[in-house]
């Protein structure tokens, strides 16, 4: 059990940076899943969106909420920041960190959209194509949210993690 430990880091942030990537990633995972259950007009395929809507909004918020606390590490004194500053990684700064915390925060309007629109819509949902294509650009746009935030996470982890 305790090898596990090895892989997440002894730092005092490191298990909160394992969770929020590995929500993160999960996030991710659901909302890929999302998209073959909105492809098919199958009720069965209905009822798995209606699941997946919930833990989009779970998983959104608790990757967030885990980032805004890694992020008060990455600020610090002696933090991250400070770190690439000093050693003249403006980019990994101001592309990497910056970036994908602004462009994360979307996921999780995206995911209660996708939530709202699939459970006011059960009744017509086989009928509208209205709300599957709401719901469906909303997946695509997330997912690219979602990919991008993961991209620019491993980047500034491999450059110096929190």
């Amino acid at each position: 059990m305790l090898d596990y430990f090895k892989l997440i880091g002894s730092g005092p942030y490191d298990f909160s940076a394992a969770l929020h990537g590995l929500f993160g990633f999960l996030l991710f995972g659901v909302f890929i899943w999302a998209v073959e259950a909105v492809n098919n007009k199958s009720p069965e395929a209905f009822e798995r969106l209606k699941k997946g809507s919930i833990a989009m909004v779970i998983f959104s918020f608790l990757s967030i909420a885990y980032g805004n606390a890694i992020y008060i590490a990455y600020r610090a004194k002696d933090g991250v920041q400070p770190w690439l500053r000093a050693n003249d990684m403006y980019y990994y700064h101001t592309l990497g960190m910056e970036l994908k915390e602004f462009i994360a925060l979307f996921t999780f309007p995206l995911a209660v959209v996708i939530a709202y629109v699939v459970f006011t819509m059960s009744e017509d949902w086989f009928e509208s194509t209205w709300a599957r294509n709401t719901v469906r650009i909303a997946l695509y746009a997330a997912i690219l949210y979602t990919f991008i935030a993961l991209g620019l996470g491993a980047m500034i982890t491999k450059a110096k993690a929190v």
